[in-house]
């Protein structure tokens, strides 16, 4: 006989982010006994309301991402992010829908207790745990596949500056906004505590928007990679700093830093760990993983790769974070650059990216505006979110202005001096705050630093700017084609479009042609993926292949380079038609 109903209900407010779960304020702690969950077996209907949700997540985001980019020509990130919003608690709210309601039900067969777990909690749990984990670490590792590091050498110093600026102004700035000019609802660390968790940039929501633009090559696409990764290392270093200076009594040292508490002991520790974890990805990255990637094309095990791609993506995106103290994403990035060296075919990102940017880029997107409920917000904290949102843009943009004028003024080459543009693209792309400003703002209330007031609005910002990046880059952008447009005109780039192919198909040509150019070894070629469009760009000569369903393949660039390209095809494309004429 049943003894006893339990239903595990929401009792606080709990945000999964980076691939680390944090719940806080909670009032009570109920422990389902190991082996219920598994043992119990899943009702095929769950599975199906589970299919019905992601099917409704995946459709909305992907229609309202459409919509807004062709009546408000708002980039397709930033529209999805919004679609996210209005299908969260701020507009239709999924939540409230009786057919995602029904709990689900687990009986422990020693006691006979009932476990009910509320079934649209864990839609949600699963979306955000398999999409952050999974396209947030993929999203750092293709670009660290794509960063030459010689161009990113050639932007260290202008990477640094803006890194430690961009981290330590929004601190200053906070500090200033929120605790001067609300003393009475700010104390000094509440206010050090919220600068904290806009210290740290999102590099994933940028690169999402570079890649999809097709605005990799940059030269502020580049230093945004560098910035962004060490100004999240020098924000987990002040977090630490942070724990280890801050009363215990108000949450300090014992309340421990994200998922490494070791971190929080001292700060020679936590530099210990750090530097650890930094030798240790190197060397296996740089002796171990283009080897292994080698011997599996060698013995022909290539369709491994991909795999191993995977494993080792998330293997030291754990790494950097559960052992170094840093954030999961710089483990991610770094394998990403490493595994570059021994996979000049491409193996991996053909394989992965295709599921990452049809399916999990936009549920990753929807997954931050179902997170958010904006209602719950009156007057004067809307005008809270707001002076805070103007603090996190604004200090971004100003340490990336100063990072770039220390290296005009350091720099003699004019052709690596910084534009005013430039600039404020570079600023753009370091404005939004993600994955880490989560994570800090989650680990500050889990230990009573902030309070769930202020909890609520710092996670309305960090939205807000993660909305704000996309439509600030596409006015960058467009301002650069527009001031390049008088150029642009007097030197025409060639243009040919190929067309389907009627037997061989439009994608095994455009994958023929790819293969064709990598083994050719004269050319270094990259492929991304945009909305539908697979694009391979040959770095040497600029010229472009684009492959698109409705069009079929287009060459652009140079016209001789583009005809030499095509002959380099044509030749190998008749030496095996002649050996199969001769079967």
């Amino acid at each position: 006989m049943i003894k006893q109903l339990i239903t595990i209900m929401s009792t606080g407010i709990g945000f999964f982010s980076a691939g680390s779960l944090y719940a806080v304020d909670q009032t009570a702690s109920l422990s389902i006994p190991s082996g219920v969950l598994t043992s119990t077996g899943i009702p095929a209907a769950f599975v199906a309301h589970f299919a019905l949700f992601l099917s409704c997540v995946l459709l909305w985001t992907l229609f309202w991402g459409a919509v807004f980019q062709a009546v408000f020509r708002l980039p397709i990130i930033a529209g999805q992010i919004i679609g996210g919003i209005l299908l969260g608690p701020s507009g239709v709210n999924i939540r409230s829908y009786e057919i995602f309601a029904e709990p689900l039900t687990f009986i422990d067969a020693s006691t006979g207790y009932v476990y009910a777990l509320a079934s649209f909690d864990l839609f949600v749990f699963a979306l955000i745990l398999i999409s952050s984990t999974l396209t947030v670490s993929y999203l750092l590792w293709i670009a660290g596949h794509e960063t030459d590091v010689r161009d990113l050498i050639k932007v260290g110093l202008t990477a640094t500056t803006a890194g430690i600026l961009g981290a330590l102004l929004p601190i200053g700035m906070t500090v200033l906004a929120a605790y001067t000019l609300f003393h009475g609802a700010y104390t000094l660390m509440q206010a050090i505590g919220i600068g904290l968790i806009f210290a740290a940039t999102s590099v994933s929501i940028p690169v999402a928007m570079l890649v999809s633009q097709k605005k990799m090559h940059l030269k502020s696409s580049k230093a945004t990679l560098g910035a962004a990764i060490i100004d999240d290392v020098f924000a987990v270093i002040l977090l630490s700093i942070f724990f280890i200076i801050v009363p215990k009594e108000n949450g300090g040292a014992s309340a421990g830093v994200g998922a490494a508490s070791h971190q929080a002991h001292s700060l020679m520790g936590s530099l210990a760990y750090m530097l650890f974890a930094a030798v240790a990805i190197f060397v296996t990255g740089y002796y171990i993983v283009p080897r292994l990637l080698r011997w599996l094309e060698k013995h022909h095990y290539s369709y491994m790769i991909a795999s191993v791609a995977s494993g080792m993506m998330l293997l030291y995106f754990a790494f950097a974070e559960l052992v170094g103290g840093l954030a999961g994403i710089t483990g991610a990035y770094f394998i990403g650059l490493f595994h570059k060296t021994g996979d000049p075919d491409h193996y991996a990102e053909n394989a992965i990216a295709p599921y990452v940017n049809t399916f999990l880029l936009p549920l990753f997107l929807a997954s931050i505006g179902l997170q958010l409920d904006m209602r719950v917000l009156v007057a004067h904290q809307w005008m809270m979110v707001g002076l805070l949102l103007i603090v996190a843009i604004i200090s971004k943009l100003l340490g990336c202005w100063i990072a770039t004028w220390v290296s005009n003024f350091v720099s003699g080459s004019s052709a690596q001096r910084w534009s005013g543009l430039e600039t404020y693209i570079f600023g753009s792309s370091m404005v939004a705050r993600g994955e880490v400003g989560l994570v800090v703002s989650t680990i500050l209330r889990g230990a009573g630093l902030i309070t769930i007031e202020q909890y609520t609005i710092a996670v309305v910002v960090i939205v807000l700017t993660t909305v704000a990046t996309p439509i600030m880059l596409a006015i960058g952008f467009s301002l650069q084609e527009a001031a390049s447009a008088g150029v642009k005109a007097q030197i025409a780039p060639y243009s040919k479009n190929i067309g389907l192919f009627e037997h061989i198909g439009a994608d095994q040509m455009f994958d023929i042609m790819v293969d064709v150019l990598n083994k050719s070894r004269a050319y270094t070629t990259t492929v991304q993926f945009s909305e539908g469009c697979r694009i391979m760009t040959i770095e040497d000569s600029q010229v472009k292949i684009i492959m698109c369903p409705d069009r079929g393949i287009v060459v652009e660039g140079d016209q001789q380079q583009v005809q030499r390209v095509i002959n380099k095809v044509q030749e190998a494309l008749k030496e095996d038609l002649q050996r199969l004429s001769q079967v």
